[in-house]
Order: structure tokens, then C-alpha cells, then sequence
């Protein structure tokens, strides 16, 4: 049962040193079991850091205390040999949901397909073996990257094209369309992307994900469709058909975005704070106000 956290549980042996990385927050627990692989922490902030190494330390000091006699396992320490599935126990996509709700059977169900295509064009590169290494190559993990790109570009070009013929059937101007349900949801993925980075303590890494996708589709997504058609599409010629509908209005709004965001953290030491995203969300409900308004007006 994967949700009994009883069933899981771990008693990890005292360890008696630590290594620290200052510059990257990272902290290296030396495993005092001969053969056994250290266990590698990222703080997500440096007050977590310190407060993190300040306990390490305090933990340590109880551990010098002890008569090495008294270090010996007991039996309420000794490892248990499970069947090793990885460090986080993923779940497959073709797993069925044992302890789900009905809703979440009923769409397991219907999107069983689509799960057992991806499931065997996905290569799973999350598997470790007993001592915590991964067992993915380069190629398998470049051919996983590859695969996911096909997906989301799969998935994004269904969606848009779902969203048009909605939008001509709901008779809904194709911009409210854009910048609302079909801007969010192929912003989707990076969300998630930026999720999970941020709740594994990789909190740069869900920041420059959120400004290099959008970069990525403002200089790609705009730039090589646009290069290709007037390359072969106009035969070289210019092309006069561009409708401008307020585009540069968006680009000033993204820029003075940016530039909040950039003063909040120069002023904040590069630390986001719950009242930052309440202020971005407000900004974001207040650009799909003024943009509707003046789709419908015009």
C-alpha cells in the first residue's frame, strides 16, 4: 500500500559527519556503513540551510556521546530488504489506481489508452539500482527529452485546434480564446515542470524554467514559423498581412512585468514571498480584464 507511510519507513544509521556546499546549499551526509551510498540534501532557501546544518550539527553531538557499543543497530534499526523500485517509488502511468476515488477510476479508465501509448514511448529514466544510482544512459535519456517534446507539441496542437473550432462554435473571438484557456493550458506543462523542481529544492532552476519557456516561444515559437513562411511560403518576398491587434501593448505589459519581478527581487535578496505571487496574480486578472474589454469594444 503506497499510501501507508508505515509500510515505508525507513531508520537511517547515525552518521557522525556531514559535508556542506555553502555556495549551492547542498549538504553530503557521510553514511558511517561501509558501502553504502551517502544521502545528498538541497536546501530550497539559505535560512533553511542554516537552521538544517544548526540541527545536523546538534544531532551529531548527541551521536559522539554515545559509547560506540551503544551504536550498534538494534532491531528496531535493521534494514529491511524490499524490492528496490527507485528512490521515490514513481508510480507507472498504466498503474491502476487501487486506493483512488471513483472519479479518479473512472478517468484512469477512459484515458487508458492514451496512457498505454505513452507508458511505451516514454522511456522511464527515474530507475535506481540498490545503491542508488540511476541505470538510464545518455541516449535513453536523450531519447526520453525527445519523446516528451513530441507529446507536448502532440498535445498543444490538439488543444489549439480543439479551442478554435469551440470558439467559432461558441462564436468567441479567437484573442479571448488566446491569451485565456489557450494560453494557460499550454503553459500547463511548464507549471508542472516548475512544480516539481521547486518541491525538490531546485527553486532557480523553477524560476529560469518559467522565463526560458516563455523566451523560448517569444524567439522560436514565433521566430521559425515566421522564417519559414517567409522564406518559402512568400518565395523571399515580405509579408504585409501581419494584423497588429494590439501586440505591442502586450509586449510593454510583459516587459513592465518583468521589471516588477526584477525589482521584487533585488529588493527581497532574490527570495519570492507569498505577497510577490499575490501580486502577480492580481496583475495577470487585471491584463484578462483589460483584454476582453477591448476585444469586445473594438
Amino acid at each position: 500500500d503506497r499510501g501507508d507511510p508505515d509500510e515505508h519507513r525507513m531508520r537511517y544509521p547515525r552518521f557522525k559527519a556531514i559535508e556542506i556546499d555553502d555556495d549551492r546549499l547542498i549538504i553530503n551526509i557521510v553514511n558511517p556503513v561501509e558501502g553504502k551510498r551517502d544521502y545528498t540534501l538541497m536546501a530550497p532557501s539559505r535560512p533553511i540551510f542554516d537552521k538544517v546544518v544548526e540541527k545536523f550539527q546538534e544531532y551529531m553531538k548527541q551521536n559522539c556521546t554515545v559509547r560506540p557499543t551503544d551504536m550498534e543497530l538494534d532491531e528496531d534499526d535493521e534494514f529491511v530488504d524490499i524490492d528496490f523500485d527507485g528512490a521515490e517509488g514513481y508510480e507507472e502511468l498504466i498503474e491502476f489506481p487501487a486506493d483512488g476515488s471513483n472519479l479518479e477510476v473512472i478517468f484512469w479508465i477512459l484515458l487508458f489508452p492514451l496512457r498505454l501509448v505513452m507508458h511505451f514511448t516514454l522511456p522511464d529514466v527515474r530507475s535506481l539500482d540498490e545503491n542508488g544510482d540511476s541505470t538510464a544512459t545518455i541516449g535513453k535519456a536523450f531519447f526520453a527529452t525527445l519523446m516528451c517534446l513530441v507529446w507536448l507539441i502532440l498535445g498543444s496542437y490538439t488543444m489549439v485546434a480543439s479551442l478554435e473550432g469551440l470558439a467559432a462554435l461558441m462564436d468567441i473571438p479567437d484573442a479571448v480564446v488566446g491569451f485565456t484557456v489557450s494560453a494557460a493550458g499550454t503553459s500547463l506543462p511548464n507549471y508542472v515542470a516548475s512544480k516539481v523542481a521547486a518541491e525538490n529544492g531546485f527553486g532557480n532552476q523553477a524560476v529560469s524554467n518559467a522565463f526560458g519557456s516563455n523566451t523560448f516561444n517569444i524567439m522560436v515559437g514565433l521566430g521559425l514559423p515566421w522564417m519559414l513562411y517567409t522564406s518559402f511560403g512568400t518565395h523571399f518576398e515580405p509579408y504585409h498581412g501581419l494584423k497588429d491587434e494590439q501586440i505591442l501593448q502586450s509586449i510593454i505589459i510583459l516587459a513592465g512585468v518583468l521589471a516588477v519581478f526584477i525589482v521584487f527581487m533585488l529588493f527581497s535578496g532574490f527570495v519570492i514571498l507569498k505577497w510577490h505571487g499575490i501580486v502577480f496574480l492580481t496583475m495577470y486578472f487585471a491584463y484578462i480584464a483589460l483584454e476582453c474589454v477591448q476585444v469586445y469594444l473594438s
